[in-house]
């Protein structure tokens, strides 16, 4: 952990951080790991504890209760972590371990699930459940008048349902105002409608074996663990030497596990709460250690698989692994891409959790992208070009701020938020004497390194482990750029199409390998001496073999073009079908035109022609364009040929070939058709006019048709009068502290129309009103449309981080059956609301004569790895020819459609049918994959609404 200090307040628009000079007061430095230092002879406390009492545990082990299907779990309220009176200086600091146990008085909700990546983890928001609705009535026949009026109305209401004064659990025990939390806040029901005789589980498809990367653990002692707060005077942030402190203790404290906050013991200490002194080895500081109880944690509790996480995280540090951020690397099995000037460190992501039937470890390989590259390298290599280029300092902010460095001195993480010009190494900050002293000095007493790199500009990382969304003030972390290796790929690295083949050649790995590389790693968990001694101390037994279990995989599904059906087949990809079969509907093109530099006009001429002939093939007419001859293709000559165009012939579609893959032009354009006139556009690289690929054509023809109205294929789905609807979220490329949340319904019965809109909201405001604003309008335009309320509505949420569900369920749920109460009444209507997740852990594998394959598309797992306090499933629904195909979790956090769970699971197959980008099957529902187009597209390029007059087309794909 680096010096940090608080923010002064957060100013409007893109946050302004305050510069450091000399003698400008700031938090002393904190939380910094150093080494270990040798266990010494414990000092004799002033306070002796007593001979630990075994024998009378308040509650004898018991063994673990039978859990009945579907059932959530309940559990009994834990008393809050922090003493009364106790110091905020014993709250968390900045930088501290996130792989900690639930605290008490925390929600265990809040905590990373199995096969889920913690890099997404969020708190919840804050909400009440005892918030009244606001008594807003609808003018049902004014509303049937203008479809769109009483949005406004209804959106202002919603946002009078206010977050309440309920708590916000800020981790490590601490909760603002110190009162008590009530844990039922953030337990999320299971839907009645999957705890019927079949649960969950559907019955669809054909069974299949499958392996799954998770290793079952075969036994474990049912026994009660004590928690224990300890608290250290003066105060130490390392949690290496917290630990050493306490070793020093192990042979009076007996068997224990240590996060660095929080002791857990299978005894009983009397007294409850007691002293230790210990000798810091790097000062002879004496250090006291207060060690209080708080807590039994009984076999099935949630709490104790943590535990478990805890005990398989000292596992890991035997293995020679190194903590990287939250997950373990090999830094001995590096494989150096010299040529690149990368290496890649494999490593592996595990956690364990419990399961429909027993506790299972999920482990799942890493790899992290290390540049051979520092900050200080980065930035003069920016300066080297000051000469030729006056901004090159803004070259050099662009290419750090919001990427990840690792520090070289104790592998730490940080997110880059700004830099700060006006200080250096050698400016100062204040410890917590009063005293002062420099960055240079500070890294040479505490770390033995010495800063040779002169001036540069220090980085500065905005601690984001605190609640920020509810107000909390942000805390800067100063960072030397010397000190700081640059991590993950740029996009120029993306764009470069040998690094990414060489690099895929180790990241892709097959299922077989992959199987391989899973089954060595538990072997060598199990073969460790220091290990397998870690796991016989607390009768922990894991299997070396993966998970089998059994899946279905549903059949192709078919799809209708306008005149015969087909499928696509194993691989799910129907490319070869749609090329020579005419779309489901074609749009009428009255008028277009294309603007192109005039030295390329003849290659247009050639392109266009092509076009044409690609779109008569699927019965699609592109009568011959106006080709518009520009000047050259400079950003202000699109602007002016694009409004002298719309002003002489108001196109149907623009097309705009651009010289190279500049983002400026592409954003400006998109901006000037999107937002200030609503005409669907395309645009082409002038190399790919230059190929006239046929191919190309192809696809660009069906985009085409697309953002016009039209629709390529048809995946029937039998239920009438649904509305089906995505939604995502993509943050402003500029502006870090606004979003976009994007929303796209279907509009039809046969689900091939569509409405979209977008809502900005800042990162301080609550995003559940723009939802439901969003829906509000959606369903005035399906009325407007079809002249009745769709009689259901089904909900598929992505961008939601494992610890936001609870919240989202309190919040989002609530305010969107508030929205369509306004419409329908107090009867509403039956809704379904689905969580997507994409970046999971989990994977899959079929074994098979030729060795393991990836599952085919269609499969579904909906028993053995999943929650049984969920309606939950995975749905592997593409095909990929390298690597391990990667499934998509679905948990359904409301149902009052009731629809049974393997219809629900059908059609969410169905779904990944209909994004028309691609001839194939996708990851997501397509209403999802579309909201994340949409919001990706407003974020990166529009940075606004866009215009009204699009809403009802599909313009941005």
């Amino acid at each position: 952990m680096e010096p940090i200090r608080p923010s002064r307040g957060k100013a409007r628009g893109r946050p302004q951080f305050p510069t450091i000079q000399p003698g400008v007061s700031n938090l002393p430095p904190q939380g910094i790991r150093g080494p270990r230092p040798t266990i010494s002879q414990p000092i004799p406390s002033s306070q002796p504890l007593q001979t630990p009492v075994t024998g009378t545990m308040p509650r004898p082990p018991r063994p673990m209760p039978p859990r009945p299907t579907g059932a959530p779990q309940q559990r009994a309220p834990r008393p809050l972590g922090p003493r009364p009176g106790m110091s905020t200086d014993n709250l968390p600091r900045p930088g501290m371990s996130t792989d900690n146990l639930p605290r008490p008085g925390m929600s265990t909700d809040n905590l990373p699930r199995t096969g889920m990546s913690t890099d997404n983890l969020q708190r919840p928001g804050i909400f009440s459940d005892n918030v009244p609705r606001p008594g807003m009535s609808a003018d049902t026949a004014a509303l049937k008048q203008d479809p769109m009026a009483g949005v406004q109305q209804i959106t202002e209401g919603l946002k009078n349902l206010g977050a309440g004064d309920a708590l916000v659990p800020l981790g490590r025990g601490a909760v603002r105002g110190r009162r008590q939390i009530d844990l039922e806040h953030f337990r999320t029901p299971r839907p009645q409608s999957s705890l019927g005789d079949i649960g969950k589980q559907g019955t669809s498809g054909q069974p299949v074996k499958l392996l799954a990367n998770y290793f079952p653990i075969t036994s474990y002692t049912n026994w009660c663990l004590y928690q224990y707060r300890v608290d250290f005077n003066p105060e130490e942030d390392r949690i290496s030497t917290k630990r050493g402190l306490l070793a020093q203790h192990r042979e009076l404290l007996g068997g224990y596990l240590f996060d660095g906050t929080m002791l857990f013991s299978g005894t009983r200490f009397d007294p409850s709460t007691f002293e230790l002194t210990s000798s810091r080895r790097q000062d002879d500081q004496i250090v006291i250690i207060t060690v209080k109880f708080t807590n039994v944690i009984e076999t099935g509790d949630y709490a104790n698989i943590q535990v478990f996480n805890l005990l398989l995280r000292n596992c890991l540090r035997h293995l020679k692994l190194t903590l990287i951020g939250r997950n373990f690397y090999d830094p001995d099995a590096k494989i150096d891409m010299a040529q690149h000037k990368l290496q890649l460190w494999p490593g592996y992501e595990t956690t364990i959790g419990r399961y429909e039937d027993n506790i299972l470890l999920c482990a799942e390989i890493s790899t992290k992208v290390m540049r051979q590259e520092t900050v200080l390298d980065f930035l003069n290599q920016c300066a080297a070009d000051r000469n030729r280029n006056k901004d090159w300092m803004i070259n050099f902010k662009s290419g750090v701020v919001g990427t990840t460095v690792m520090t070289k001195y104790n592998n730490e993480t940080y997110r880059i938020d700004d830099i700060d010009e006006n200080s250096d190494p050698n400016s100062e900050f204040s410890k917590k004497d009063g005293s002062k002293m420099t960055y240079i000095q500070y890294y040479k007493e505490k770390w033995n390194i010495t800063i040779r790199g002169g001036r540069q500009p220090m980085l500065i990382s905005k601690n984001k482990k605190s609640v920020r969304r509810f107000g909390a003030e942000d805390t800067l972390v100063y960072l030397v750029p010397e000190l700081c290796i640059m991590t993950g790929i740029t996009d120029a690295m993306r764009n470069n199409f040998t690094l990414m083949k060489d690099m895929a050649i180790h990241t892709r790995v097959n299922p077989k390998e992959r199987m391989e590389r899973l089954t060595n790693f538990a072997n060598r968990l199990l073969s460790t001496p220091d290990s397998v001694t870690e796991l016989k101390r607390w009768n922990l037994t894991l299997s070396n073999k993966l998970v089998e279990l059994t899946g279905r995989t549903l059949q192709p599904e078919p799809i209708q073009s306008r005149s015969k059906g087909y499928n696509g087949g194993e691989e799910a990809d129907w490319t070869k079908h749609l090329r020579s079969l005419p779309m489901f509907t074609s749009a009428t093109v009255k008028n277009w035109t294309i603007l192109a530099p005039k030295d390329c006009c003849r290659e247009v001429e050639a392109f266009a022609q092509s076009l044409s002939k690609a779109a008569q093939g699927m019965t699609f007419v592109l009568p011959r364009p106006v080709i518009f001859p520009m000047v050259d293709g400079r950003s202000n000559t699109f602007l002016n040929d694009l409004e002298k165009v719309i002003n002489e012939s108001n196109p149907s579609l623009i097309l705009c070939v651009i010289p190279s893959a500049r983002g400026d032009i592409y954003s400006m354009i998109k901006r000037k058709l999107c937002i200030d006139r609503a005409v669907p556009s395309q645009v082409v690289l002038l190399k790919n006019v230059q190929k006239n690929n046929l191919s190309v054509c192809t696809k660009i023809a069906i985009q085409i048709n697309c953002k016009l109205g039209g629709a390529p294929w048809l995946v029937t789905i039998p239920k009438k009068g649904m509305m089906i609807v995505g939604f995502d979220v993509c943050h402003d490329s500029q502006r870090k502290n606004i979003s976009f949340g994007a929303l796209v319904s279907t509009m039809n019965d046969a689900h091939t129309s569509y409405f979209s809109c977008v809502e900005p909201h800042e990162s301080g405001e609550e995003l559940s009103v723009h939802f439901a604003t969003g829906i509000s309008k959606a369903l005035a335009k399906y009325r407007a449309k079809n002249g009745a309320l769709p009689t259901s509505i089904i909900v598929y949420r992505d961008g939601v981080g494992e610890g936001q569900i609870s919240h989202v369920h309190k919040t989002e749920v609530r305010l969107l059956q508030t929205a369509c109460e306004q419409f329908y009444g107090a009867t509403s209507v039956p809704l379904a609301f689905v969580i997507v997740t994409k970046r999971i852990s989990a994977r899959f594998f079929a074994p098979s004569n030729r060795g393991p394959e990836n599952p085919r598309p269609g499969t579904i797992i909906d028993s053995v790895v999943t929650d049984p306090t969920k309606y939950d499933f995975f749905l592997v629904s593409q095909h990929v020819r390298q690597g391990t195909v990667t499934p998509t979790h679905y948990q359904v956090i409301e149902d009052t459609l009731r629809l049974p769970p393997d219809i629900m699971q059908r059609l969410t197959f169905k779904l990944t049918h209909m994004y028309y980008n691609w001839s194939g099957t996708v990851r997501v529902p397509a209403p999802c994959q579309l909201a994340h187009k949409l919001a990706f597209l407003t974020g990166q390029s529009l940075r606004r609404s866009p215009n009204i007059g699009l809403d009802e087309l599909l313009y941005f794909l």
